[in-house]
């Protein structure tokens, strides 16, 4: 694949990983396989930053807050960014060296740090007024989260009133960690045998699901602490170190990460790092790694932060974990995206206090190189509690008969054919079972038909009673109302919600329909850019090569994928269904002599009067184009609130910029 379509294929499965990690709470993937695609990302970005989004994961925190939440959503009074994550040595040194360099320090002259443990829990943002708790909201994308407050309040350790005679301040967010201690956590395991609560795998996925519930009593059983570290916003209180803020929160009553100690230079903060990591087992919370912190707060100010994270924080992970286990058999899994991957089946195996019975092998070619065979003893590292890998097989102890396993035929889920794309091997049927939940949530995102109550807990419900069992049976719920009222939290209201908003979208601009079918590689910007050049579903599904690839950011894979996907007997079965249920994709109207014809548009900030989204399609509405980044093919910029750093780039150009309101008038007038 070219360099956009790695970028956007990187950011699909960083932005699916932050979905499940921040709104599902689950890990699907390794630490070190997140950090690596993060990496990876990173690095293309910089050597393109013409290709470079604002809604790239590398642009914002956290993940979107799912549509339709049992949450109420507000915002944080002042956004929660995260912390850099280094994986060695080297790159602390290169990441205090640059501080030192912002600073202007001379040589030999000391920076103090705060280092303490990075916490293996759930972020969330307490506010207090005048020392009184009024609200808690999780993480979410960074921006706003999710009102959480009534599960917060059961944590026994939250000081509820600020301990002290005060005076408090007028407002101040306190940001921390919700964590299980290792001892909570093996009495609520203990629990589990004698009662319903279901079956609890690890401390931190556990804390997540036990915020989400909406009974509090739950909550209440489960035993959560909250480590303050931070804060956020901040009305009346004057502290000049981050070592000062550490007493101020233990004197009003919180609990703070310990153990912690100042660092003079980057190697006391190395020297804290691998002490922690050498007795990690020993401390009563699980850690993955350290944050050192500049600690005085006007230092702090001078490095200021990039658009995702400050340049005065850092962290450093410690090593994954590593144990012996033995491959008893490599099976084929599917992924939601159709990916068929291999999948070491091991003898089980105690990790990180978890029985591991699963290890990922990734893809077919990375299992010939490494050439893991059933019966072979290997090395299995697990970073984060979750899958593990495979890292190393013990050649020497293989026996004679031993031979490599061969990737499948068919699709091991719906005996479909498979198509090799690089190292990878996907299943291109859209009924594929194993690819059902995926295709559906994707199908009902904001950017595609935008169907509101159908995020993945429902899909999974729908699918598991059966209800669902194909992507066109969507659109056949209102046949079924019935059967959905008879499910677990589904009432009349939300019943006919989802129904009223499905029926809705039957009539959607063909742009977003091919988005949402899932045609592999095509994402949302190739499927405007399609719905453009061809204007009918069936222009495109007679479309040749030829036509293919005479669109804009077409090239040879993407076309192939095209004229697969309409090739395929079981996709034109379920586009006849989905025409039979009274989906019609609207006609793209092509409007190349309009006002705007010629223009290209750019949108940064946050709208008041619109969404983004709606803005984008005004002025292409008009004949413009919109473009995700800030470049010299730019010819207008729309700034919103907290425009941050495309807008100064964007003044770097010297590109016209117009305001919300300056936008507005201008389109009024068109």
């Amino acid at each position: 694949m070219n360099t956009e379509q790695e970028i956007d294929e990187l950011r699909q499965n960083i932005r699916a990983a932050d979905v499940n990690y921040y709104n599902g709470g689950e890990s699907k993937l390794t630490d070190a396989q997140y950090d690596e695609m993060f990496v990876t990302l990173r690095k293309l970005e910089a050597d393109h930053p013409e290709l470079v989004t604002e809604d790239s994961p590398t642009q914002r925190v956290g993940t979107p807050l799912p549509k339709g939440g049992m949450f109420e959503t507000q915002e944080h009074l002042a956004a929660m960014g995260s912390l850099e994550s280094l994986m060695g040595a080297d790159e602390v040194r290169a990441f205090v060296e640059r501080a030192r360099k912002l600073l202007e320090l001379e040589e030999g002259a000391t920076l103090d740090w705060s280092c303490e443990p990075k916490l293996d829990g759930v972020s969330a943002n307490i506010l207090y007024e005048n020392g009184q708790l009024v609200r808690g909201l999780s993480r979410g994308d960074g921006q706003s989260g999710e009102d959480i407050t009534r599960n917060l309040l059961t944590i026994r350790n939250l000081p509820v009133q600020l301990a002290g005679d005060g005076p408090f301040p007028a407002q101040i967010e306190i940001r921390g960690e919700v964590i299980m201690s290792k001892q909570g956590f093996a009495a609520l395991q203990k629990r589990e045998e004698t009662t319903s609560e279901g079956t609890f795998r690890n401390a931190r996925n556990t804390v997540a699901g036990t915020l989400k519930l909406l009974d509090p009593r739950t909550v209440k059983r489960r035993p959560l602490d909250f480590l303050a570290f931070a804060i956020g916003h901040v009305d009346g209180l004057e502290l000049r170190s981050h070592d000062q803020l550490r007493a101020q929160l233990a004197t009003w009553g919180f609990t703070v990460a310990e153990p912690a100690a100042p660092a003079k230079d980057i190697n006391a903060i190395l020297a804290f790092r691998d002490d922690l990591e050498s007795r990690r087992d020993d401390l009563p919370y699980e850690m993955d790694g350290v944050v050192a912190k500049v600690n005085d707060f006007e230092l702090q100010q001078l490095l200021g932060r990039t658009s995702r994270t400050p340049r005065w924080a850092l962290a450093y992970k410690f090593a994954p974990r590593l144990a012996r286990s033995r491959v008893e058999k490599i099976g084929a899994q599917v992924g939601r995206t159709g990916a068929v991957t291999p999948v070491a089946h091991l003898a089980p195996t105690e990790l990180v206090g978890v029985t591991v019975r699963n290890a990922s092998l990734h893809n077919w070619a990375l299992l010939a190189e490494r050439d893991v065979r059933e019966g072979d003893a290997v090395e299995i590292q697990r970073a984060g509690d979750v899958i593990p890998e495979v890292v190393r097989v013990f050649v020497d102890e293989r026996g004679p008969d031993s031979q490599p396993t061969a990737p499948p035929t068919a699709c091991p889920a719906c005996e479909g054919p498979l198509q090799l794309e690089g190292k990878f091997l996907y299943c291109s049927n859209l009924d594929c079972p194993a690819q059902l939940v995926g295709r559906i949530v994707h199908l009902a995102s904001r950017r595609a038909f935008d169907i509101e109550g159908l995020g993945p807990k429902q899909v999974e419900q729908l699918v598991a009673a059966k209800l669902v069992t194909s992507v066109e049976d969507v659109f056949d719920l209102r046949a079924k109302q019935e059967q959905l009222l008879e499910l677990e939290r589904w009432g009349k209201r939300s019943t006919q919600n989802l129904l009223k908003q499905i029926d809705a979208r039957k009539e959607l601009p063909i742009g977003r329909f091919l988005n949402g079918i899932g045609i592999r590689h095509v994402g949302e910007s190739t499927a405007r850019d399609l719905a453009k050049h061809f204007g009918t579903l069936d222009r495109l599904r007679n479309a040749t090569q030829a036509e293919l690839l005479a669109v804009d950011g077409v090239g040879d894979e993407v076309a192939a994928a095209i004229l697969q996907f309409f090739a395929s007997d079981k996709n034109k079965a379920t586009l006849q269904a989905l025409q039979t249920a009274g989906v019609e994709p609207q006609a793209a109207e092509r409007n190349d002599d309009g006002p705007l014809a010629g223009r290209v548009f750019a949108f940064t900030g946050g709208l008041t009067t619109m969404s983004r989204d709606e803005a984008k399609e005004k002025v292409e509405a008009l004949g413009a184009k919109a473009a995700g980044g800030i470049s010299k093919k730019v010819t207008d910029v729309i700034a919103g609130t907290d425009a941050g750093s495309k807008l100064a780039k964007a003044e770097k150009l010297g590109l016209r910029i117009l305001d919300e309101e300056a936008f507005n008038e201008m389109m009024e007038k068109l």
